[in-house]
C-alpha cells in the first residue's frame, strides 16, 4: 500500500468502523433485532460531528490495521481464485431504484430515531437536527460527509 494513502485509509476505516459500533448501540438502545438503515446513516452523522477520545481513536485505529491486514490477504486469495474461475457473473444492484423498479415503493422519508435518553442517543438526535450547518474541520471529514449526503440522495432519505 501506498505509503502517503496509508494513513488516510487507516483513518477512514477507523472512523468507519467506530461508526459502526454507534450504529449498533443506537440498535440496541431501540430495541432492534438488527442496524437498520437509519442507525447506520445516525452512525456515520455522530461519528462525524462527535470527536473521538483518545482511547477510541487508539481502538479504531487498530481496528483499522486488521480490516486492511484482513483485506490485503482476501485479495491475494481473490487472486489465486480469479485463476480458478472462468466466466462466473453475479447480479448486483448499484441503486435503490434497480432493486424495487415500481417505483410506488421508493420514497422520501426523513431519518427515524429511537427514543433513548442515554448520552450516545441524545447527542445522536442533537448531531442530526445540527448536521446542516455542521462545517468540517479537514478535507477527510468533508468527504465523510459528502459520502454522507451522497448515500442519503441514493437512498432518498433525509437528514
Amino acid at each position: 500500500m501506498d505509503d502517503i494513502l496509508e494513513p488516510m485509509i487507516k483513518a477512514f476505516l477507523g472512523q468507519m468502523d467506530s461508526a459502526m459500533k454507534v450504529s449498533a448501540t443506537l440498535s440496541d438502545h431501540d430495541g432492534s433485532e438488527e442496524i437498520t438503515v437509519d442507525h447506520l446513516i445516525t452512525g456515520l452523522v455522530y461519528r462525524l460531528m462527535v470527536p473521538m477520545t483518545n482511547e477510541e481513536v487508539d481502538v479504531a485505529l487498530e481496528s483499522a490495521q486488521q480490516i486492511i491486514d484482513t483485506l490485503e490477504e482476501s485479495d491475494e486469495e481473490e487472486e489465486e481464485d480469479e485463476e480458478e474461475e472462468e466466466g462466473e457473473s453475479e447480479e448486483s444492484y448499484d441503486t435503490l431504484e434497480e432493486c424495487y423498479p415500481d417505483e410506488s415503493m421508493v420514497f422520501n422519508r426523513k431519518v427515524k430515531t429511537n427514543q433513548c435518553n442515554c448520552s450516545v442517543c441524545a447527542k445522536a438526535r442533537v448531531c442530526l437536527l445540527t448536521y446542516d450547518n455542521h462545517d468540517c474541520s479537514d478535507p477527510l471529514a468533508e468527504k465523510f460527509k459528502k459520502a454522507i449526503d451522497n448515500t442519503c440522495d441514493k437512498h432518498k432519505i433525509y437528514i
